[in-house]
């Protein structure tokens, strides 16, 4: 996949951008939207920075055109639910879109307070619900097929104590034969 535009809903710090950035195959064919109701590091010259309510984002805030992927990592289910239904409605999630949901991994304690054991298991942690929960819908309701990339709970040490994991989602779509 030779993704050119790329639509982050959240981008805290600019971690994430400055990695899709740098993965670019023709930076100066691509384009890099964040949008966050907080300022964000601008990263690179191809990185549109759009500091507002997701729910008030606009097609032309993000060229008109349909996307390639797009990152929801805001943690605010209705917020980017809604943003993901204004987005299909305007032809901006297509069924190529990919969209990548970030910290949908368990962790094996509770390192973050607002975490909480899996039905009441101390040894596996939810660190953020809203993406998870984003995960069943698209799966459950809008005919999704999701990867996960989620290290095993045993793999976890001292030098790597837990990893957020992401998911992957695109339509699905049936292959031919």
């Amino acid at each position: 996949m030779r993704m050119k535009r790329i639509l982050e809903i959240g981008g805290l710090s600019g971690y994430s951008a400055t990695n899709f950035v740098k993965a670019f195959a023709k930076p100066e064919e691509s384009v890099m939207y964040t949008v966050d109701i907080q300022p964000v590091p601008k990263i690179a010259q191809n990185h549109i920075v759009l500091r507002k309510d997701a729910r008030h984002n606009k097609s032309s805030d993000v060229g008109d055109a349909p996307l390639d992927l797009v990152f929801f990592d805001c943690h605010h289910f209705d917020v980017q639910m809604d943003v993901y239904d204004r987005l299909a409605a305007q032809g901006l999630i297509t069924d190529a879109t990919v969209i990548a949901l970030h910290d949908t991994n368990t962790h094996p304690a509770k390192f973050f307070s607002f975490g909480y054991a899996l039905n009441g298991d101390p040894g596996e942690w939810v660190h953020q619900d809203v993406e998870r929960r984003m995960v069943n819908q698209f799966v459950e309701s809008n005919g999704y097929h999701a990867f996960s990339l989620h290290t095993p709970l045993s793999s976890h040490d001292a030098e790597m104590p837990y990893r957020h994991g992401l998911t992957l989602l695109q339509r699905f779509k049936r292959l031919e034969t």
